[in-house]
């Protein structure tokens, strides 16, 4: 009878690391303003970073600080509230962003032809799944962040936060999109981590 593999626990960036991960982007240069609206939204909401760039601007109402995630995973559509802090960096990223059916988008032309890499990319275009992760990758190295990061982790990151801070788990099942709550109990299983933690340190009371 084989043994059950005992599933390892993910990667996830704690407050300070979330932080300083926010602060490398340049708010003064376009690519600024929208790579930080991403990280603020996975960070802040736990979005799939396929459902990040298959976001439609038609989706995301800013006045009413909502936005519609249009068949994610399984199929499934689902309406999540926007936080304030993340409703104003979409805000501002939605007034210089270029036309285009897509809320998160290339911000130039680029034309590169050579033997490694021939490629063109078109401003108003998806900002892919590929270029956010590497985008990640990249700003988690300048942050300092040593761990093995990946566009995923933000979403690990914001679902242990969110129990931590002592919300719901059937409610975080429905903000992630998860078809089963089992799915969802991981994040559980990371916040009492610290808990555990914790009680390592503690000083006992003796006579």
């Amino acid at each position: 009878m084989k043994t059950k593999r005992r599933k390892k626990l993910p990667v996830i960036l704690e407050p300070d690391e979330a932080e300083n991960l926010m602060r490398i982007p340049n708010k003064r240069y376009l690519s600024g303003k929208r790579n930080l609206a991403v990280l603020s939204l996975m960070l802040n909401m736990g979005l799939r970073v396929s459902e990040v760039s298959n976001l439609r601007s038609g989706n995301v109402n800013l006045t009413k600080n909502k936005l519609r995630i249009v068949k994610g995973k399984g199929g499934v559509d689902r309406d999540l509230i926007i936080p304030f802090y993340t409703n104003e960096l979409l805000k501002a990223w939605k007034k210089v962003k270029p036309k285009s059916k897509w809320f998160f988008t290339t911000i130039k032309d680029v034309k590169r032809t050579g033997k490694a890499k021939r490629f063109n990319t078109k401003k108003g275009n998806k900002f892919s799944a590929r270029s956010i992760n590497f985008m990640i990758k990249r700003y988690c190295k300048r942050a300092g962040i040593k761990k093995n990061v990946s566009a995923h982790t933000l979403r690990h990151s914001f679902s242990t936060q969110f129990i931590r801070q002592g919300g719901n788990v059937i409610h975080l099942q429905k903000i992630l999109g998860h078809a089963s709550v089992s799915t969802t109990q991981i994040y559980i299983t990371l916040a009492l981590k610290d808990v555990k933690e914790a009680m390592t340190q503690f000083e006992e009371f003796k006579i």
